[in-house]
């Protein structure tokens, strides 16, 4: 400001010694009063800056005293506070089920990849026939699948089995998600695993056994667990209902379908911190026409790597439909439970009709303090939730399983009898692998066959297991 001052004074200087050679006195008194004028406007000036500077070092001092002080200065309480940074966006993909599942950044649509790795080695022993002595390994299933949604409430899920040298499609359908009632409804359409059960409404990794129960092989329908059509799942906190119309299984198109109406409830009375009470029951209404004929099933009895040993149901000829129901009881109480299933089929032919019967009771109970995951609003099985991971600090979780069960045939003369009583135990290393061990004690009669007669013995069998 100094500087300004004396460069303004300067050149009023020289115009005035200039003027003093070609102007008036009169001019230079004009030139005279504008320099002082010029003068007092700058010391105004410097005056301002001066006092402006002073309070700037003044409100400083008080600022830096009432920080030491632990109070807000007044600079500091009117100084604008910084604007809330918008929420992030949510992650693109999620890797915590052990798999990546694709997100777009609205979160409308996502893809997650699915598969199941199952392998087995099984012994049998004690047969009186020695063609079912056997000792197996197995690829029990490689599955390999994905799902997601869609935007607008819809979602979708496609599965492929590898198993037997064979692949095989499992679920594959697209589903609308919404509200009734404030209860969750999902309508589908396309093949999709039934919900008949306990055990045979949850997938096969998802089951305490290594095998579904005779029961579940029983008391269904002949199409099996798969079939192409409609359903409808209405689920509330405690309880489900469900409803379904379908074909076959996904076929060649070269025969008529059958078609099968189905329906199931649970209720799960009694719920508290520690457990449940379970109540269910399910049935279905099938047509056959114009079937031919039935062809004999082929159960499984303990391990389905051994085909020599398996109960017959025998064949039927001119079949016309048939119908079931099945039963549920059972509930879970801290880290154990406890279920019984049963019911029966009756098929329906040309000539009379065929009685068939089944049932089963199973429990379990996890040492490593774990809850069941036996669901009270699906009433099916799902993964346990592994307390202590196997790492540095964990060993997983470790249950302990048993079950009984028996199918009966019989009312055919051509169809057999069995029964099996079963001890195994689960390790779950973390929550998507799996080491199991079950050892069956087993007996059948079959009245015709390569294996005709009463026979009994013992399988053991190990399996690895890995799911997501």
């Amino acid at each position: 400001m100094m500087i300004q001052r004396a460069l303004l004074a300067g050149v009023g200087f020289a115009a005035l010694s200039s003027s003093a050679f070609a102007q008036s006195a009169d001019e230079i008194s004009t030139l005279r009063a504008q320099v002082q004028a010029l003068s007092a406007r700058l010391e105004q000036l410097e005056a301002q800056s001066q006092a402006q500077a002073q309070a700037q070092a003044h409100a400083t001092t008080q600022a830096t005293a009432s920080a030491a002080a632990g109070t807000p200065s007044p600079v500091a309480a009117a100084a604008p506070r910084p604007a809330v940074q918008a929420a992030s966006a949510p992650s693109p993909v999620d890797w915590s089920t052990g798999l990546p599942e694709l997100r777009s950044p609205d979160g409308s649509f996502t893809f997650k990849p699915r598969m199941r790795i199952t392998a087995d080695l099984s012994n049998t022993f004690g047969s009186d026939f020695d063609s079912r002595n056997l000792t197996t390994t197995e690829l029990r299933g490689l599955r390999i699948g994905g799902q997601g949604k869609i935007a607008g409430g819809f979602t979708y899920w496609i599965e492929a089995d590898l198993a037997d040298n064979a692949v095989s499609i499992a679920n594959a359908f697209m589903a609308y998600n919404t509200k009734l009632g404030g209860r969750d409804l999902e309508l589908s359409m396309g093949q999709r695993l039934n919900d008949r059960g306990v055990e045979g409404g949850a997938a096969e990794d998802l089951t305490p056994f290594l095998e579904r129960s005779l029961m579940v092989s029983t008391i269904g329908p002949e199409r099996g667990a798969y079939g192409v059509g409609v359903s409808s799942k209405l689920t509330g906190s405690v309880w489900h209902a469900s409803l379904s119309l379908t074909g076959d299984a996904i076929s060649g198109g070269t025969t008529n379908d059958s078609v099968t109406l189905m329906g199931r409830t649970h209720w799960s009375p009694l719920k508290t911190d520690n457990g449940f009470l379970h109540l269910g029951g399910w049935g279905f209404v099938e047509d056959l026409t114009p079937n031919g004929s039935v062809a004999a099933r082929s159960l499984v009895v303990t391990s389905r790597g051994n085909d020599n040993l398996r109960l017959s149901s025998g064949a039927y000829a001119d079949p016309k439909g048939s119908k079931g129901l099945g039963l549920e009881l059972g509930g879970v109480h801290r880290s154990g439970w406890l279920m019984a299933e049963g019911g029966k089929r009756v098929l329906e032919t040309a000539a009379r009709d065929y009685d068939q019967d089944a049932y089963s009771i199973s429990a379990g109970f996890f040492i490593t303090g774990e809850k069941p995951p036996l669901s009270p609003r699906t009433g099916t099985w799902s993964r346990p939730k592994v307390l202590n991971p196997l790492g540095a600090d964990g060993y997983g979780a470790v249950e302990v399983v048993g079950r009984y069960d028996t199918a009966d045939y019989s009312d055919n003369p051509a169809g057999g009898e069995a029964e099996t009583w079963l001890l195994g135990v689960n390790w779950y290393p973390t929550n998507n692998t799996r080491i199991s061990a079950n050892w069956s004690v087993w007996s059948v009669d079959s009245p015709t066959g390569t294996f005709a007669g009463d026979d009994s013995g013992n399988t053991a069998t190990v399996r690895v297991q890995t799911a997501f």
